[in-house]
C-alpha cells in the first residue's frame, strides 16, 4: 500500500506548484511585444514627467492664494486708513475755514477800537488845552465828554467781542493741531502700509510669473508627449502580429486658452463708472495725471491697480500699467474696486 503523504510533503508539492506558475508568468512577459513593453514605459515616463510640474504648480499655486489673502487683509487696512485721513483732512479743512473769517473779524473791530482811541484821546487833548489857555473853547465841555463816554463804551464793547472771538480762536486753534497730531499718526501708518502693499505687490507678480513658467512647462511636457510617435521595435519572427486595438497614452490636460474678451465690459454703462470716466478722465482709457502717478481712465495708482486686480482673481493684470490696459480690463477693474470699496477711493464722488 502506497504510504500517506506527509504534511512536509504536501509543502513541498505547493513549492514546487508556485514555482511553476512564477516561470509562466515571467515566460509570459517575456514573451510580451517589444512595442507593446515600449508603450507602456512610455506611459511611465510620461505620468512621471507630469507629476512633477503638476506639484510645483500646486504649491505656487498655494502661495499666490495665501499671498492674495494677506494683500485684501492689508489693502483693506489702506483703504480704512486713507478713509480717516481724508476725512480729518475734511476736519482740518473746515476748522481753518471758520477760523480764516473770525480771525479777519477780530482783526477789524481791534483796528476800529484803536481808532476810537485815538479820536478819544484828541478830543480830550483839545478840551483840556482850551481850558488851560483861558480861550473860549471851541467845543461845549459836556458834548466832549459826552463823545469820549460814548467812544469808551463802544471801545469796551468791542473789547468783549474781541474777547470772545478771541477764545474761540484759540479754540478752534487747538482742536485744528490736535486733529493735525492726529493726521500725522494716521499718515505715517498709511506710508506703512502703503510700503507692506508695495512688497505684496512684488511677491504676487513673482508667484505670477512663477505660475506662468510652471504652467507652460506643464503644457510643454504634455504637448510632446502627446504628439510624439509611440517607439517601436524591430519585428522579429518570434514577436505575434501586431494588435489590432488600439492603446491611448494618458496626457497631462492643458489649460484652456483664456477666451477673447467682449469689446465692451457689462458694467461699461453704470452709471458709477460712467460719472468716474468723465470727471477722471474725460473717458480717455490712455490718460496718464500731470503728476505721472495715476493712469487710465479711473485714474488708478499703480499699487491700487494691482491689489484690485489680485482681489478680483485677474492676476494677469497684475504689474501692468492702468492706462495700457484694454478698455474692457480697466471698466471691470474699476467695478471690482467700486463693488469692493464704494466710491472713497475716488474721493466719495459720483
Amino acid at each position: 500500500m502506497p504510504r500517506p503523504r506527509s504534511g512536509r510533503d504536501g509543502g513541498s508539492a505547493g513549492v514546487a506548484e508556485h514555482r511553476v506558475a512564477e516561470n509562466r508568468r515571467v515566460i509570459t512577459l517575456s514573451r510580451t511585444p517589444p512595442r507593446i513593453r515600449a508603450i507602456a514605459l512610455a506611459c511611465v515616463v510620461a505620468l512621471g514627467f507630469a507629476a512633477v510640474p503638476s506639484a510645483a504648480t500646486a504649491q505656487t499655486g498655494a502661495s499666490i492664494a495665501a499671498t492674495r489673502a494677506e494683500i485684501d487683509a492689508t489693502a483693506s487696512q489702506w483703504f480704512a486708513a486713507q478713509r480717516q485721513v481724508a476725512a480729518l483732512d475734511f476736519k482740518i479743512r473746515m476748522l481753518t475755514q471758520t477760523l480764516a473769517p473770525t480771525e479777519r473779524r477780530v482783526a477789524s473791530l481791534q483796528r476800529s477800537a484803536d481808532a476810537r482811541a485815538v479820536r478819544l484821546y484828541e478830543s480830550n487833548t483839545q478840551g483840556l488845552s482850551s481850558v488851560v489857555g483861558g480861550n473860549v473853547m471851541a467845543s461845549d465841555p459836556l458834548e466832549v465828554g459826552r463823545r469820549a463816554a460814548l467812544i469808551g463804551q463802544a471801545n469796551q464793547d468791542d473789547r468783549v467781542v474781541i474777547d470772545e472771538l478771541e477764545a474761540a480762536i484759540a479754540d478752534l486753534s487747538a482742536r485744528r493741531t490736535e486733529l493735525q497730531a492726529v493726521r500725522a499718526t494716521q499718515a505715517e501708518n498709511l506710508r506703512y502700509l502703503t510700503a507692506r502693499r508695495e512688497t505684496l505687490d512684488a511677491q504676487l507678480a513673482s508667484l505670477s510669473r512663477e505660475a506662468a513658467r510652471a504652467a507652460g512647462q506643464s503644457r510643454a511636457a504634455a504637448s510632446v508627449h502627446s504628439s510624439a510617435p509611440a517607439p517601436t521595435a524591430a519585428p522579429t519572427s518570434a514577436d505575434p502580429a501586431p494588435l489590432s486595438k488600439t492603446i491611448e497614452i494618458a496626457t497631462l490636460p492643458v489649460a484652456a486658452t483664456t477666451p477673447a474678451h467682449p469689446a465692451v465690459s457689462p458694467h461699461h454703462d453704470e452709471p458709477f463708472l460712467v460719472c468716474t470716466r468723465a470727471r477722471e478722465s474725460g473717458e480717455n482709457y490712455g490718460a496718464v495725471s500731470a503728476s505721472g502717478m495715476y493712469y487710465g481712465a479711473y485714474q488708478f495708482l499703480p499699487t491700487t491697480w494691482n491689489v484690485t486686480a489680485a482681489h478680483a482673481g485677474r492676476l494677469d493684470l497684475v504689474g501692468v500699467l492702468p492706462s495700457t490696459a484694454a478698455p474692457y480690463d480697466q471698466d471691470e477693474l474699476a467695478w471690482a474696486l467700486y463693488v469692493w470699496q464704494g466710491n472713497s477711493p475716488w474721493g466719495g464722488r459720483c
